[in-house]
């Protein structure tokens, strides 16, 4: 029987019975590779048993289902060290090799995997990750090198291994990248890695807490909407299809994957030809919602749809149709007959890399968008000068949010629905970087409104005084002689 057959059937036998324990095959690995279907889902290397024999794979099938026998009945499910007898560590993981340890977590943020939503932690696994680069398939994982990776930053580390002269760097505890890091272990931990060990996981958590509070992240660069409008002009000119994505991004203040996912397009929406309808759908791999959900967004400002064709539709049929083709949606179906999308971040990256790609420039268009950031100013100090950057994709997203501030009498529920986000959201963090000139010119707007409006804006009416005539014999001298004779007492 071929291999493939004996280990198809094998599955299948674990499926039919209904077994919380199954196998599979992971690339780069020989050996079988077992998980389970139940929380806590745990995952691990058979390296008792090879997935090319066919003994092997019917004697661990057989060890499952006592073990799913055992555990319906109330007792101990599954032994996970009986899965390599010869380790005296207790569990499989505590040999992987790094080729292994790799497999093995490349499955877990697979479209479908247990991190598919939540990878970034992750990806220093792959093959272009720190530690696909560092080390061998076949060389065994250690914590020590575990440790280094979450201790220094992965380009110091590499430049550390091509010549020991270089000096690692750090990471910083109280930031990000360090979070990440330490939960990539715990999960490591949970899933019985051995490598994860109590004592790594212990000094991690102790240089979080010494490093005080999140750091602040980086300031953004919010580019001013006449700079913002010049560039687009030059970008549709010079790449029609980049332009039209950028212009449809700064128009509608949607965030980079949403353009594939716009279902009606400015003039197919009834009732407002000016609104287009991002579409419902699921992403990540694991069938969860995307922060986007169902929604309709406004275009700010509104003479930006004829500027950028993008109320023209067979122009912007066109432009969507050829940008998905160059870089198509990926899905999945599920096994209720629902189709899933799991690329969305990596959609947005394209995007990314059209502004700015260090890795390789002469992808980036060629007209670069600036953007500013005023320091906060302390008092008796001197004003700080804008800072000016270049602009990420995000940037847009948070110049429409300052721009409906700025230029729109809008309630906050109208702006954050256009954008996809809950109230709290749009007022913390997209006006994070609202600027002197926005609060004066939003202070000033609403002035202007009826509700809002001063006194001094308000014509007064002329001030009329009754003029009373005198009895007669009665003379303003006769009334100053009574008030002084009332003030010394005689009146």
């Amino acid at each position: 029987m071929h291999a493939r057959d004996f280990f198809s059937q094998a599955q299948l036998r674990l499926q039919s019975a209904g077994c919380r324990y199954r196998i599979k095959r992971v690339s780069r690995s020989p050996y079988v590779q077992v998980y389970e279907t139940e929380p806590p889902r745990r995952q691990q290397s058979a390296r008792g048993y090879r997935a090319d024999s066919e003994e092997h794979c019917w004697d661990v099938v057989t060890l499952l289902l006592q073990a799913d026998d055992r555990q319906r009945q109330g007792g101990a499910g599954l032994d996970w060290a009986l899965l390599n007898p010869s380790n005296s560590e207790g569990g499989a993981a505590g040999l992987l090799t790094w080729g292994e340890l790799r497999a093995t977590v490349t499955n877990w943020i697979a479209p479908g995997g247990p991190k598919a939503r939540d990878r970034n932690p992750f990806v220093c696994f792959r093959d272009g990750g720190y530690f696909g680069k560092a080390f061998a398939d076949d060389e065994r994982a250690t914590t020590h090198q575990l440790e280094q990776f979450c201790l220094h930053t992965p380009a110091s580390l590499l430049a550390h291994r091509e010549d020991p002269r270089q000096q690692l760097i750090r990471r910083e505890y109280n930031s990000k990248g360090f979070y990440g890091v330490l939960q990539m272990v715990n999960y490591l931990a949970e899933r019985g890695v051995a490598i994860a060990t109590p004592e790594l996981r212990q000094r991690l958590d102790q240089l979080k807490k010494g490093a005080g509070r999140l750091r602040a992240p980086a300031p953004r660069h919010i580019p001013r909407t006449e700079d913002l409008q010049e560039w687009l002009d030059r970008v549709v000119l010079l790449d029609p299809l980049r332009g039209w994505v950028m212009a449809m991004i700064a128009t509608y203040g949607l965030r980079g994957h949403e353009v594939w996912h716009i279902d009606r397009l400015p003039g197919e929406v009834d009732g407002d030809a000016e609104v287009i309808e991002v579409g419902s759908f699921r992403s990540h791999g694991d069938g969860s919602e995307t922060k986007t959900g169902h929604r309709f967004a406004l275009p700010l400002p509104a003479d930006w749809l004829s500027r950028y064709r993008l109320n023209d539709p067979e122009h912007s049929r066109r432009m969507l149709a050829e940008l998905r083709q160059r870089h198509p949606i990926r899905t999945a179906e599920r096994d209720d007959g629902t189709v899933q999308f799991f690329n969305n971040g990596a959609l947005s990256i394209v995007l990314a890399h059209w502004l700015r790609n260090r890795g390789r420039e002469d992808r980036e268009i060629p007209v670069k968008l600036f953007g500013y950031h005023q320091p906060r100013p302390l008092p008796g100090k001197p004003r700080p000068k804008a800072r000016r950057e270049r602009c990420k994709l995000y940037d847009l997203r948070h110049a429409w949010a300052l721009r409906a501030k700025s230029t729109t009498t809008w309630s906050t529920a109208v702006k954050a629905a256009s954008m996809g986000h809950s109230e709290a959201v749009h007022a913390n963090r997209y006006l994070a970087e609202e600027q002197a000139e926005h609060k004066l010119a939003n202070l000033l707007q609403r002035r202007a409104l009826d509700e809002g409006r001063t006194l001094a804006a308000v014509p007064s009416p002329p001030v009329l005084r009754e003029v009373t005539r005198l009895p007669e014999g009665i003379t303003p001298e006769l009334i100053e002689l009574a008030r002084k004779l009332r003030v010394a007492g005689l009146g």
